[in-house]
């Protein structure tokens, strides 16, 4: 009897619904209801391959690239972060001159910091060396190398930004850097001196005109840039006594949609880079943080500064054994620089400003030009979203089944009102039935 009412209520769900050939289920003739049932069979197997394509569709990501015209928006055009270094060789004499240092020491000091510096693997001799040369002189690296660099105003001799002359002092600063100690000039830094006419030049440019040192057997300065978004970088070599021209161009590809509908692919994060989520796993597996690291606002908790001794962890760590799941970011910054020289001669003949005061056999100029017209910036446009995923979904299953919001009614009323009811009526009936059954 239980079964009876269940399957009355089936057969007049398929008489009623509005899923497609599901009525004919019922039909008085059984090849009729085979024949369907083939046919439903067939709908639904449809469906689901329809499906299993759109969903590896959405995780490929499909996207468009959309090109940004660059003349009209000056904030997306910005100068990158300048930074002009000694070499390794500068803060070699520097050490000798301002620190306490073995004189049996002073000609493996260049090579030391050269490969300190550099971030190249170095020899644990080398490294205990420099440790007593710290340790002697109660200071850690940052310390000593904070302590023997000069001011930026004498490394940084004059600036030019666009066409107008700014006191370097305004634009540079001296701090910590992945090479050392450097000064550095950031983006915003720049605005003190921008006017609306330049904003609507097709380049941005800023010259300054450098030294590193008074000693003429000594390598000028390294220079390098770096854009928001750009991974990784490496300074140029400025020889003394020549005019650079370094012309940039740049290509940013930004994703537009953090929330993606495949989560993992990228990160969003402010400041986010590959290089440093690596360098940190780095650094939790020896257990110290690389002195020469550079500051960061979003990180809360950093390992002690390793010893010289340990850097050789730093240096020499492989991530076979090791998983660290540091993904790209959601920004990504390639540059293309073209750097020609000429030799600085007769400029004391000049009327330019950006000379002035300058020693020839020391000193070097370099203008810095970010090319506009070169320069591109994509953004990452999905063409599939939840929204999309769902109206795709739905379509194939409307097309195929015909379920659509009614049919999901239908089958929400069946499920919790018909069936219950059925089945609680069935119960009713047999019960009494059974008692009759006693008295007999």
């Amino acid at each position: 009897m239980k079964q009876s009412a269940c399957s009355h209520a089936m057969r007049q769900f398929y008489r009623t619904t509005t899923l497609h050939g599901f009525k004919y289920l019922c039909s008085k003739y059984y090849a009729d209801r085979i024949g369907w049932l083939i046919c439903c069979c067939a709908s639904a197997c449809c469906a689901g391959v329809l499906c299993a394509v759109l969903w590896e569709r959405f995780l490929e990501v499909p996207a468009l690239l959309t090109l940004h015209d660059l003349r009209g928006q000056e904030d997306a055009v910005k100068m990158p972060l300048v930074a002009v270094c000694p070499p390794a060789e500068t803060i070699a004499y520097l050490f000798q001159k301002k620190l306490l240092i073995n004189t049996n020491v002073t000609g493996r000091l260049q090579t030391i910091l050269n490969h300190v510096l550099r971030r190249k693997d170095t020899n644990k001799e080398h490294l205990v060396i420099l440790e007593e040369i710290l340790f002697k002189n109660n200071l850690t690296l940052p310390e000593a190398l904070m302590q023997v660099m000069p001011p930026c105003h004498s490394i940084v001799k004059n600036c030019r930004w666009q066409s107008i002359m700014i006191p370097c002092g305004k634009l540079f600063e001296r701090e910590l850097t992945e090479w050392g100690v450097c000064c550095l000039s950031r983006p915003k830094k720049l605005k003190i001196g921008e006017s609306r006419t330049s904003r609507l030049e097709a380049k941005r440019n800023l010259q300054i005109a450098v030294q590193c040192s008074d000693q003429p057997t000594l390598n000028g300065c390294e220079v390098y840039t770096k854009f928001n978004g750009e991974e990784w970088v490496e300074p140029m070599i400025l020889s003394p006594g020549y005019n650079y021209l370094a012309q940039v161009t740049f290509t940013s590809v930004v994703d537009s949609d953090p929330d993606k509908f495949v989560e993992g692919t990228c990160s969003t994060a402010d400041g986010y880079s590959k290089s440093r989520c690596l360098l940190k796993c780095k650094e939790k597996s020896c257990g110290c943080s690389d002195p020469l690291r550079s500051k960061s606002r979003n990180e809360d908790s950093v390992p002690p500064p390793c010893l010289m001794t340990q850097m050789s962890c730093l240096r020499r760590f492989n991530f076979e054994n090791i998983t660290c799941k540091c993904l790209p970011s959601c920004k990504k910054v390639s540059t293309f620089l073209v750097l020609e020289s000429s030799p600085m001669n007769a400029f004391i003949y000049t009327h330019n400003e950006i000379y002035a005061g300058l020693n020839e056999t020391a000193s070097s100029v370099l203008l810095i030009s970010i090319r506009i017209s070169g320069s591109r910036i994509f953004v990452v446009n999905p063409t599939e979203t939840w929204i999309t995923l769902l109206s795709s979904l739905g379509g194939v299953f409307n097309m195929f089944l015909g379920v659509g919001l009614f049919s999901a009614l239908e089958i929400l009323f069946l499920l919790f009102v018909r069936l219950p009811i059925a089945i609680r009526r069935s119960t009713e009936i047999q019960i009494p039935s059974s008692i009759n059954n006693l008295y007999c």
